[in-house]
């Protein structure tokens, strides 16, 4: 018989069981019993969260009951855990990581007075999630913020809802993974309470470029005692090792910084075809400001001090490939889209005049489109991360809008969209340079890329880079693979790998 232990809210006891259901399909002849028990943060409410002692107020008891042979395997959210565990017991294993990033609730009701006064009241117990988020959110709402207040919040997840929902405060901000499992998991009753509730809310999903993670956040660790190897042969047979190397790597970054939930400082590491993504941002002890993203990979001496007038394009001011001509039928058109996920590419795919029925959620791909769309004031409900249209969204338990439409341009290729609506047109304009004189580019779309190549045929045998997404996918089809490299950005090539 195993025995698995874990705190008692309603998220650990459905977080245990998985663990659970997974051990039973892959280790014969086992029994699973479940032991759940009261923290120290558990049994103090009252305490704001930072002000609490570093070292396991959510961990700590239970790790005694590994180390006093009263349980087997102890499952937390790993985020919870202190970076120093102790010789006594190990993190094991871990399982599949679910979402790692946050989700933002809006009050409905308080959006008017949100609008009138220009001020926000958000609540959280997270130091990181106040630095990151104010100015995320000052960009990303679609009104004017002046001033956004912080308040501690303390409970699980259905009692941070219900503040929101009964006080006077406008945000919540939890972790997106708790969300999710609460509205998958078996517990229907709790579900379908936690629905009731978000019927009251807008929310977007934050982005992790943005807004990174606390390090294991969405991941589970599984704690067993150093000297039962038995046990412990057994988690491993259900280890994420993917997941494993990167949460370590997430809390080693963290621990360089001295660890703990108190710092302002998210680091997320995601794991993309192409490399792991790295996010570290926020402000240390000593107010030294972090942001950075990266791809962690090998050197790519191939595009290391590339001579700026071989690269193309070296400046965007200059750079206009094509004209665009907004379809006027698609206004309409798209004005009376209903109960649909919509995917927006660039901002200007969202033609003047256009009304987004509020039964429509909005996704779109990168943060410069998200931010153009607030200003114009249409809500977005999250976005790709400039990390291709690929990227599932993880909203399948957020909404129950299925059909996902896609607004791009009449020329555009085929995709995985349910529906395509073409709001404008592309016209080419002259190119004015000589491409042939170039030996490395950057392209920001499939067409542009796909009409360079017609008029300078010989760049095939160049250098090529671009996003993650459809325009990687559109580029292959012609340029040999180990000449092509993915970027975050065009500013990442232009600031890392220029002599300027």
């Amino acid at each position: 018989m195993v025995r698995i232990i874990s705190r008692k809210s309603d998220l650990a006891i459905i977080q245990a069981e998985s663990v659970g259901e997974l051990l039973k399909e892959n280790v014969e002849g086992e029994d699973i019993t479940y032991q759940h028990k009261e923290t120290f943060g558990d049994i103090d409410q009252k305490t704001p969260l930072k002000d609490l002692p570093e070292i396991g107020v959510f961990t700590q008891d239970i790790r005694n009951s590994l180390i006093n042979g009263e349980a087997d395997i102890a499952v937390h959210s790993w985020k919870d855990l202190p970076i120093e565990i102790g010789p006594e017991t190990q993190i094991a294993a871990t399982i599949e990581r679910a979402d790692m990033r946050d989700i933002f609730f809006l009050k409905k009701k308080n959006v008017e007075k949100i609008i009138k006064e220009g001020k926000l009241k958000v609540l959280t117990s997270s130091p990181r999630r106040a630095y990151n988020l104010e100015p995320f959110l000052k960009k990303a709402l679609p009104y004017p913020i002046q001033k956004i207040d912080f308040e501690d919040i303390r409970g699980n997840i259905p009692t941070r809802l219900k503040k929101l929902l009964t006080g006077k405060e406008d945000g919540l901000v939890v972790a997106k993974a708790a969300i999710d499992r609460i509205l998958r998991g078996k517990n229907l009753n709790l579900a379908n309470k936690v629905k009731e509730i978000l019927d009251n809310f807008l929310w977007m999903i934050t982005p992790l470029s943005l807004n990174p993670c606390a390090p294991g956040q969405g991941a589970l660790a599984l704690e067993v005692s150093s000297n039962r190897k038995g046990i412990i042969d057994m988690v491993q047979k259900i280890n994420d090792n993917k997941v494993f190397q990167s949460v370590s790597m997430e809390r080693d970054t963290l621990s360089q910084y001295g660890g703990g939930c108190h710092q302002k400082i998210g680091v997320s590491v995601e794991n993309m075809k192409f490399g792991n993504v790295v996010t570290l941002k926020g402000l240390t002890d000593e107010r030294v400001v972090l942001n950075e993203r990266r791809i962690e990979r090998e050197d790519l001496p191939e595009w290391y001090k590339i001579n700026k007038d071989a690269f193309y394009p070296n400046d965007l001011e200059k750079y206009n490939l094509f004209r665009r001509h907004v379809i006027k039928e698609s206004i309409d058109e798209v004005s009376s889209l209903k109960k649909k996920n919509i995917w927006v590419s660039r901002a200007n795919a969202v033609p003047d005049q256009t009304k987004i029925c509020q039964s429509n959620l909005l996704w779109v791909s990168g943060l410069k489109t998200w931010f153009k769309l607030s200003e114009r004031g249409f809500w977005v409900n999250g976005t790709a991360d400039s990390l291709g249209e690929n990227m599932n969204p993880g909203i399948d338990h957020l909404s129950e809008n299925k059909k996902w439409v896609k607004l791009t341009h009449n020329d555009s290729p085929k995709n995985e969209f349910d529906e395509k609506i073409a709001t404008y047109q592309l016209k080419r304009l002259d190119i004015k340079e000589d491409l042939s004189q170039k030996t490395h580019f950057y392209w920001m779309s499939g067409s542009a890329f796909e009409y360079a190549l017609e008029r300078f045929p010989t760049i095939s045998d160049c250098f090529h880079a671009c996003g993650p997404g459809n325009t990687y996918e559109i580029i292959k089809k012609k340029i040999k693979e180990d000449k092509i490299t993915i970027f975050l950005s065009y500013d990442e090539v232009v600031k890392n790998l220029i002599n300027n």
